[in-house]
């Protein structure tokens, strides 16, 4: 949708939001987005200076840490859509920020760089519930592969390369994805994987519509939901991924 979002955590104090301009063409961002912030400015344990937001979108991670973060002097992002990386720029020269974009596939834009903070906002749902969300209009890719772990594990697989020694990296984790693939993955490269933050969400009716699919995956053993008196549940799961022990 076009228009704006507002960032603003009143949990953390914020009595002022970040407004970006939005558009149709650009994923939006949600509730991932937002505890992905929200753990970064509660769980960091040292002052970065360099910053890689990874599937900008429309740029508000970038941003919000741009201005946040008083340690951060060089701020990078990139998206595989042409049109998110010319929307955070925009909104980047719109609050005064330089913010350096650039247009790629997940790491590819940054080869032979090393980032203090890594923040990935890359899908992780699995490719049937997408299609059918109100995330996913049609025209916005998703990709993920039947269980949802594509892009999340190819992150995962090459995020030590780019992270300088003291390094970490942020990333989120679905239910509505076969959890333990991630995981696996995660454990393999990083030596310390740490759960920041689960927030856990009713199914919204677009997909209740469609729980032949729902009970489909969950029989697969690529999702997980949980049943809460009448209604069923899925979570977003924050964590913290570092080699620097």
């Amino acid at each position: 949708m076009s228009g704006t979002f507002e960032y603003k955590d009143k949990k953390l104090g914020d009595t002022d939001g970040i407004v970006v301009a939005t558009a149709s063409s650009v994923f939006y961002p949600t509730s991932t987005t937002i505890l992905l912030l929200s753990a970064v400015r509660r769980f960091l344990t040292f002052s970065p200076s360099t910053v890689l937001d990874l599937g900008c979108g429309c740029g508000i991670v970038a941003i919000a840490l741009a201005k946040l973060l008083p340690s951060v002097r060089y701020v990078y992002a990139s998206d595989i859509s042409e049109e998110a990386v010319n929307l955070t720029r925009r909104n980047a020269a719109a609050h005064g920020l330089h913010i350096e974009c650039r247009k790629g596939s997940l790491f590819e834009p940054w080869k032979g760089m090393k980032f203090d903070l890594i923040v990935n906002d890359v899908s992780g749902i699995a490719e049937p519930i997408a299609r059918i969300s109100p995330w996913y209009p049609p025209h916005i890719p998703s990709e993920t592969g039947r269980d949802g772990t594509r892009w999340s594990v190819s992150i995962l697989s090459q995020a030590p390369e780019f992270l300088k020694p003291q390094g970490c990296m942020f990333f989120p984790l679905a239910t509505l994805s076969k959890e333990e693939k991630i995981m696996e993955q995660a454990k393999e490269r990083f030596k310390i994987v740490k759960l920041l933050q689960e927030q856990w969400y009713p199914l919204s009716g677009e997909l209740l519509q469609r729980f032949e699919l729902i009970e489909e995956l969950v029989r697969e053993g690529i999702i997980e939901i949980q049943k809460r008196g009448s209604r069923w549940w899925w979570a977003i799961k924050t964590f913290l991924a570092t080699n620097s022990v």
